[in-house]
């Protein structure tokens, strides 16, 4: 952590019945990998409020990218959700707790999870956020257990 800088606190893991951590941050995975328990249906929630900015929903598993839904919260940062087929769309108001779509296994995914990431303000469209995806900022849950 940078001196000066506050860290990120996320309230709740992206599933109502919380979920845990397969992947964490790191130079190289510059996100969080977060699958639900296996009693979740895979409705994927609003961990932070702010707007939409894009969403991806056309890949398949296997394919280059994943789909995902991007939003920009309140201090303009970027929360990233990828592995999601939206229920949302561009320009969306969302709060904490609302539906924004449900985990699939898009792109390079062998299991059910959301790969979320933190990035720097930016155009917040999904080319933005595939050419930036390497200077996620790390972040931390105040719990993964279910809201």
């Amino acid at each position: 952590m940078t001196k000066g800088v506050l860290l990120h606190t996320y309230e709740h893991a992206p599933f109502q019945k919380g979920g845990r951590v397969t992947t964490e941050f790191s130079k190289k995975h510059a996100a969080r990998d977060i699958a639900p328990r296996n009693d979740d249906d895979g409705q994927v929630f609003a961990i932070e409020g702010g707007t939409v900015t894009d969403t991806e929903d056309s890949m398949s598993q296997g394919d280059d990218r994943a789909n995902m839904v991007i939003i920009r919260g309140p201090d303009t940062l970027l929360t990233v959700y990828a592995h999601v087929d939206p229920s949302v769309a561009a320009n969306q108001a969302v709060k904490i707790g609302d539906k924004i779509g449900d985990v699939d296994l898009s792109g390079d995914s062998s299991g059910s999870h959301v790969h979320l990431a933190r990035l720097p303000s930016g155009t917040g469209t999904v080319d933005d956020v595939l050419e930036r995806q390497d200077r996620g900022l790390f972040y931390q849950f105040k719990s993964l257990r279910p809201w």
